[in-house]
């Protein structure tokens, strides 16, 4: 793949592929997808199936079809259309004269323009092009064009495709075919939990006289006929998905929305209206690196239509780009993804922290089954916030046993990880409505929960984490994991703020709703004036673990892969050639220095930077950024840069296995892209936010000349330009509440626009 400089490019808003490569099919196929936050449809082309793993994930139709994996279904492939010329069975295995993918990313369109040379000598062109609405969040239309060079005999199969691509099982049974209106529609149910599926396709056309065939999952209509030479034929389709879990009028919807639709161009207009108001919230300029302009927008857009904003759901760890990872929820969702829409569109972030108030209940039945209080968040949380990783994840290459992982039961600061979020949202957004409606019902049922887990010393006096699993997931049955401890101290802290944040009147409503008695508040103080939290040695360095520093030290971790007998082994726990080394996955200490930028000095931030590095094996599309960030705001620019550059080409130019040990974990790395905003706000431009003082300490890699983006604070949408020595804020309204700027160690409040050195 290539981001090219030249007419399509150059305003750096376009991913384009000049060469087809057949076995890239499932890299190609997440990069260059369509998506609204409903549904997202893999970047395929119109005459590819289930070999080439086309797909359209929708949100909110989780099933269990295998027994085992619950995840996200796929639905039929409304788009399907094949051709054949002469007989003769077209795609693209025959000869290529010219070839070009696109994804125009400022409208979120996908295409393909293709020139091939059949075997009977015939030169053809397809171009075809689709977007999913952002409109109409039900509808993908496209646009489908072929010519050829000869009079031709032609026949196109084009219809509803459900012999589908599905990891684990398929999802739909009880298939029914209809012709409505000349519309084609298929009904189906989920395997497990019933829910009804309805898929409806529209197709707009001048051409006349088709058959229908309906045949093994295949419900198509033929055309048949005799084309000029030179002469275009065009059709325009358009699918449309509801299922049950949207509204009792599925059906009906489906049905009316295919028939308002007018053409491909006016739901087109009507679109890029949408993606234009998106843009003017989540968009950051670059002057200076055209590449890194156009890959910082393709992980942006990844982030947008991986979100969910029409109802209270998760952003799945690949997004709704395959159905790996189970469409779930990871930490991932409150530390890498909700930072973006909680500068830049608030609405979409509470949005974010809504989905873990509705499945408190799921949390709250995890914690009880393993014996604690209060509300125990899944590490894999899907509808209903139930805990979907399961116990054996992994299997012993060498001994074909299974490996008891526990992910699910001993990485806990996931609880703590939400806490934080919701403290973040509520200290940028002062929405007091939130915490009192939503917010202080979780923040206490974690409190409970890390009240419940946490061990008294008597001897040592304090309260320590045993037996847990931090950020780095290959040292797993840890004592007090230093990231852990931290954010579970933070937590109980914003509990105990809660108590004077919160009015009385409604503070006393939520006690009663959750049987919250004083005592337990008595006992989140002392548990946070003892908690254990490991602190700097006499080199300033911060144990990752109680006794990590007595492991073996292997330094670069790389040399540890060295060790491997069979290339398919798990590093991690109980065995791993990791486990007894300070060998680590991705970021974990370094993670505490991202959320609490200000918390440790400069010293001790570098020194302990210096030390994990080399440790870290970054095994996880999570772990660059992290690093990026903290190198950044240390000044170690070429390295903040070279991570910054990793990360944001994760999925762009395939640098991580779309298989692992036969098993699937392609699509796109939802994080990561996340991930990309943060490391130019908070990393580049060195922003932070803390007691209403907006914090800027500019260090921009070499090859930039400037950066520009927003941030909304307490109502406040601000424009920030950073030059190499100058920073500008622009308020785009009025301001609503003060603001102050700390720069060059210096305060200043920002009431009108607003320039000055650095």
């Amino acid at each position: 793949m290539k981001i090219k400089e030249n007419l399509f490019t150059s305003n750096g808003w376009d991913i384009i592929e000049d060469k087809y490569d057949r076995k890239q099919s499932i890299n190609s196929g997440s990069n260059f997808m369509i998506g609204n936050g409903y549904l997202g449809y893999r970047g395929t082309f119109a005459e590819e199936g289930k070999n080439e793993y086309a797909a359209c994930v929708v949100t909110d139709t989780w099933d269990k079809a295998d027994g085992k994996w619950e995840e996200l279904s796929t639905v039929p492939n409304a788009l399907f259309t094949k051709l054949f010329i002469n007989d003769e069975e077209i795609s693209l295995d025959k000869t290529i004269n010219s070839f070009e993918r696109k994804l125009d990313i400022k409208h979120g369109i996908s295409s393909r323009k293709a020139n091939l040379t059949l075997d009977n000598g015939v030169s053809l062109f397809i171009n075809e092009e689709k977007f999913a609405s952002l409109n109409n969040l039900h509808l993908i239309p496209m646009k489908y064009k072929f010519s050829s060079n000869q009079n031709v005999k032609v026949k196109i199969i084009t219809g509803i495709d459900s012999d589908i691509w599905s990891l684990n099982g398929q999802h739909l049974k009880n298939h029914s075919y209809e012709n409505i209106d000349d519309m084609l529609f298929v009904r189906a149910n989920t395997v497990v939990n019933n829910d009804n599926v309805v898929v409806g396709e529209r197709l707009i056309t001048n051409l006349k006289n088709y058959t229908i065939l309906n045949k093994e999952e295949k419900y198509f209509r033929v055309f048949e006929f005799n084309l000029e030479a030179n002469k275009e034929i065009i059709l325009e389709k358009f699918m449309c998905v509801y299922t049950s879990n949207d509204n009792e009028n599925f059906y009906l919807n489906t049905k009316n929305d295919l028939i308002n639709v007018k053409s491909y161009n006016n739901e087109l207009e009507k679109h890029k209206i949408h993606w234009e108001k998106l843009w003017n919230l989540y968009d950051i300029k670059i002057d200076g690196e055209i590449t890194d302009q156009v890959a910082l927008r393709f992980n942006i857009y990844h982030a947008i239509i991986a979100t969910p904003t029409h109802k209270s759901l998760p952003i799945g760890a690949r997004g709704l780009s395959c159905q790996a990872y189970q469409g779930a929820a990871f930490w991932d969702q409150e530390i890498y993804n909700m930072p973006m829409y909680l500068y830049s569109n608030p609405k979409v972030a509470r949005n974010i922290l809504k989905y873990r108030y509705n499945t408190l209940d799921g949390a709250r039945k995890k914690a009880k089954k393993l014996g604690f209080e209060g509300a125990y968040y899944a590490w894999i949380s899907g509808k209903t916030g139930e805990e979907l990783c399961p116990d054996f994840f992994f299997k012993d290459v060498l001994t074909g046993r299974d490996i008891r992982n526990h992910f699910n039961d001993w990485q806990i600061h996931i609880s703590p990880d939400i806490a934080y979020a919701i403290n973040r949202y509520y200290s940028v957004t002062n929405d007091l409505d939130f915490l009192i409606k939503y917010g202080a019902e979780i923040i206490f049922e974690i409190a409970r929960f890390l009240a419940s887990r946490v061990v008294y010393k008597p001897v040592k006096k304090r309260y320590e984490l045993i037996r847990v699993q931090g950020p780095d997931e290959y040292h797993e049955n840890v004592d007090n994991n230093a990231f852990t401890n931290y954010q579970t101290k933070f937590a109980l802290d914003f509990a105990l703020n809660l108590q004077t944040i919160i009015d009385k009147e409604n503070l006393k409503k939520i006690k009663e709703k959750i049987n919250l008695k004083n005592e337990e508040i008595e006992l989140w103080q002392d548990i946070y004036n003892k908690i254990y939290l490991p602190t700097p040695n006499k080199n300033n360095l911060i144990e990752q673990f109680d006794g990590y520093f007595n492991l073996e030290d292997i330094v670069p971790a790389s040399k540890v892969t060295e060790r491997l007998k069979h290339k398919e082994e798990y590093y991690g726990w109980p065995n791993g050639i990791t486990v007894f080394t300070q060998c680590i996955k991705q970021a974990d200490l370094i993670q505490l220095f991202c959320l609490y930028p200000n918390l440790f000095s400069k010293n001790i931030i570098k020194a302990n930077y210096e030390y994990y590095e080399p440790r870290t094996l970054h095994f996880s599309s999570l772990s660059p950024s992290s690093y990026s960030i903290v190198a950044a705001n240390l000044g170690i620019i070429d390295e903040a840069y070279s991570k910054f550059k990793k990360s944001i080409n994760i999925d762009l130019l395939n640098t991580n296995e779309a298989i692992s040990g036969g098993t699937f974990i392609g699509g796109i790395h939802t994080a990561a892209c996340g991930a990309a905003w943060q490391m130019v706000v908070f990393g580049f431009a060195g922003v932070s936010f803390e007691n209403n003082v907006l914090q800027i300490k500019p260090n921009l890699p070499k090859k930039w000349n400037s950066v520009e983006f927003y941030l909304y604070l307490k109502e406040n949408h601000l424009k920030i330009k950073i030059e190499k020595n100058r920073v500008i804020i622009t308020p785009l309204k009025n301001i609503k509440t003060n603001i102050e700027l700390k720069i060059n160690n210096s305060l200043h409040l920002i009431t009108h626009t607003f320039e000055i050195n650095y």
